[in-house]
């Protein structure tokens, strides 16, 4: 999300707004269609092979990617591109900022595409579906399935001569681990946990979570737990457990710490583990996050990402073709070879699985473990959420350097949160 995002208010989207219509689409005039997205060059090479492939049969539609390296960035370019109502054909969305759009009216409604057999979501499992819905209309098709988790280098341990935990392993055998691996490895530079998992996935393991419902408060009221996060962040950092440059996430790349061999585990999507891979040059698995405690599951799967259509494109209806042949093309997944996620398409997925050698694999056999080892997915964060993070990471680095102690945090995030998710004034940073 993205905090120009929070101007588009008022701003309401008409469907096929910029008066040509679709009728025009079947003349076979040249046919623009704009399409937004993030990733790394391998992502792009492959996206734009599948973008030659598709061409193939539609000569006539010429797609135009805009590609960003991140997430955030493409959530900046929708906000500027939506204000002056020149929004991508088709957009690659994220669960964290693409309600924004839906709930403004500015994404096209997909119920009707599928009706018309111009959509398919046969192979599909609904309960992929539900998070890109709202009252029970899909707006946003996920493309694939995943879920945070640690990567991690099996040789790195082995080397180290320290046994990587096993699946089911607790925040306590997570704190041993990471222990032994600090005593194993005698460099200034090496932290065993590269980033922290976020305060959401703990609030989960605790029962609660860290937005009500309605998007308009907290979503639990006893900040001891809120503190209790911020106080083991610190502590982990203070023994050297934790990299105090964890604010700031890695790059995919070769420069990553466990790639480069600075840290032996990092919070990850865990689509990350096929890039990883392939730019180590050796398989990086994963590991899903620890269990904090015995009352509540924090793991969860999520889209990886979506696709959509905006209200104001002149072509929704090839818009949407595309989209179908991304999702469900069996060419166009060899080519793009579940690098977003595991793909929602069971037909995709099964055919991929067979092919994928050991560190392609790795998805699959997280996301087997997490089909009976996870909960549902939050609903989307508030649109505010942006500006509530901020204020956050401000009150974490005053937690880490002392500033502040982790009570006195949690409670000045409560004060910082609720004026912002309930709009009652202004909230200043120290």
């Amino acid at each position: 999300m993205f905090i120009g995002v929070l101007l588009l208010t008022g701003i309401m989207g008409c469907s096929n707004s910029n008066g040509e219509t679709q009728e025009e689409a079947k003349t076979g005039q040249e046919i623009n269609l704009k399409f937004i997205w993030w990733g790394k060059d391998q992502r792009k090479e492959d996206t734009l092979k599948v973008i030659e492939l598709y061409k193939k049969d539609h000569p006539n539609v010429n797609i135009i990617t805009e590609d960003f390296s991140s997430t955030s960035e493409v959530a900046t370019q929708l906000a500027i591109e939506t204000a002056d109502q020149n929004t991508a054909d088709i957009i690659q969305g994220d669960y964290g900022f693409i309600f924004n759009y839906i709930n403004r009216d500015l994404i096209e409604p997909l119920g009707p595409f599928v009706e018309r057999k111009i959509l398919s979501t046969s192979d599909i499992d609904p309960s992929y579906l539900t998070p890109g819905m709202k009252d029970d209309a899909l707006y946003a098709l996920p493309i694939a399935i995943n879920s945070e988790s640690f990567v991690y280098d099996p040789a790195f341990f082995e080397d180290a001569g320290v046994t990587v935990p096993t699946e089911d392993y607790t925040i306590e055998d997570l704190y041993a681990t990471l222990g032994q691996l600090k005593q194993s490895i005698d460099s200034p530079d090496f932290y065993p946990l590269g980033n922290m998992f976020d305060a959401n996935y703990y609030l989960r393991s605790r029962g609660v979570s860290l937005y009500n419902a309605e998007g308009t408060g907290l979503g639990y009221d006893d900040d001891k737990i809120m503190a209790d996060y911020l106080s083991l962040y610190k502590k982990w950092i203070e023994e050297g457990l934790l990299s105090n440059g964890s604010l700031k996430r890695a790059g995919n790349d070769e420069n990553h710490p466990v790639i480069t061999g600075q840290s032996a585990l990092y919070s990850v999507s865990s689509n990350a583990s096929t890039v990883l891979s392939k730019v180590a040059g050796r398989t990086i698995k994963l590991l899903p996050l620890p269990q904090i405690t015995g009352d509540a599951e924090g793991k969860f799967i999520k889209p990886s990402m979506f696709l959509a259509v905006s209200s104001y494109s002149k072509y929704p209806e090839e818009a949407v073709k595309f989209i179908d042949f991304f999702v469900n093309n069996v060419e166009a997944n060899d080519i793009l070879n579940a690098e977003r996620g595991v793909p929602v398409s069971s037909v995709i997925s099964a055919r991929l699985s067979e092919k994928l050698d050991e560190a392609g694999k790795q998805q699959y056999q997280l996301l087997d473990y997490l089909k009976t080892h996870s909960s549902p997915i939050d609903p989307p964060a508030p649109s505010k959420a942006v500006v509530v993070d901020n204020a956050y990471q401000l009150i974490l680095q005053h937690v880490v350097d002392g500033s502040s102690t982790p009570e006195q945090g949690a409670k000045e995030y409560r004060v910082k949160a609720t004026k912002i998710l309930q709009g009652t004034g202004e909230v200043s940073s120290k």
